[in-house]
């Protein structure tokens, strides 16, 4: 829950700053974007300077969020590190460690004493200065529409609808277990303001491009299942670069991993290049797919996270199948 004192220390550095950068992890979602083109909507409002500037560039099926907004601007240290440096306020949203900001590090380590951290994953060490966090939140979007709308923020359309992006894809549009009253009675409100749920869904999982069906159907040809609970596919780098896929976000093919009967967590391995290996983790229930992740450098969400750790593709996929399959049998 967002306290008293957050709600004062958001009041009071909004009001103390003109000139503000935003920005989150590496390989931002819907919730990083949301929370992103919100914040930076409020802003505006105020009369702030806001810059929006991340790592990487936005997803091509996320580029409609944010349309009356600033451009998100992909991160060079030639061009940003001074925007960084000379800024009021540094906003790092949905993200509060250090690890996730890849090449961004080690100006935002500089900037660490004007930045304001508003996230909802369970920390581990931060640097920053000021910090909001709320693990049982279910978004930061959630979280940066509270903030705003208790500072007298009424969202525009535009603005709407990029929170409610960010609330949809982390609650796996009010699937998961996060989706408590609080994520519909704000998604209610959000719609009265003019977000449209349905154009949402269809920009976002209904315009699949060919590459990633085929590496759907790569994936689902050969599932592979450990102790009848635990669901895992692996797509080679020689397989994504035969479909031509190498740009293709596939954390969904999890999706209909846990649709299978009595499957309880669902892993999906990626190779990456320079000897690296993405794993996409998903689980149902209380099942706690963040501490698996945490034993291998990642984290997210209990029913949902990621891990991007070095080794080779056949190493990776024994040591996190041999582990998710322990912690599937022992319940959690």
């Amino acid at each position: 829950m967002i306290s008293a004192q957050d709600h004062e220390l958001f009041r009071r550095l909004v009001d103390g700053a003109e000139r503000f950068v935003l920005t989150t992890h590496i390989q931002p979602d819907g919730d990083a974007l949301g929370s992103e083109y919100g914040l930076a909507s409020y802003l505006a409002q105020r009369g702030k300077q806001v810059r929006i500037v991340n790592r990487d560039p936005t997803p091509e099926s996320l580029c409609f969020i944010g349309a009356d907004g600033p451009p998100a601007e992909v991160y060079d240290s030639a061009v940003h590190d001074s925007a960084f440096l000379t800024q009021d306020l540094v906003v790092l949203l949905d993200n509060s460690v250090p690890d996730r900001l890849g090449r961004m590090a080690p100006v935002m380590g500089r900037v660490a004493a004007r930045t304001l951290c508003i996230d909802h994953h369970p920390a581990r060490e931060m640097p920053w200065a000021h910090v909001i966090l709320d693990q049982a939140s279910c978004a930061t979007a959630m979280m940066v529409y509270r903030l705003a709308r208790e500072a007298g923020w009424i969202p525009d359309r535009g603005a709407a609808e990029a929170i409610y992006v960010g609330l949809a894809t982390d609650t796996g549009f009010f699937r998961f277990n996060s989706s408590g009253p609080e994520a519909y009675e704000v998604a209610a409100e959000l719609v009265r303001l003019g977000a449209d749920p349905a154009r949402v869904y269809a920009a976002i999982y209904e315009r699949n491009s060919l590459a990633f069906t085929r590496l759907m159907g790569h994936a689902l040809a050969d599932v592979r299942v450990d102790g009848g609970a635990v669901a895992s596919v692996v797509l080679t780098r020689e397989m994504i670069e035969k479909v031509e896929g190498a740009d293709v976000d596939t954390s969904e093919i999890t999706t209909a991993l846990l649709a299978m009967a009595g499957i309880k967590l669902a892993l999906l391995f990626r190779e990456l290049d320079r000897g690296q290996v993405k794993v996409s983790l998903r689980s149902k229930d209380t099942l706690d797919v963040h501490r698996l992740a945490g034993e291998f450098g990642g984290g997210g969400h209990r029913n949902a996270s990621g891990i991007v750790t070095a080794g080779t593709l056949e190493d990776v996929v024994r040591r996190v199948v041999q582990r998710a399959t322990a912690l599937a049998a022992a319940g959690g």
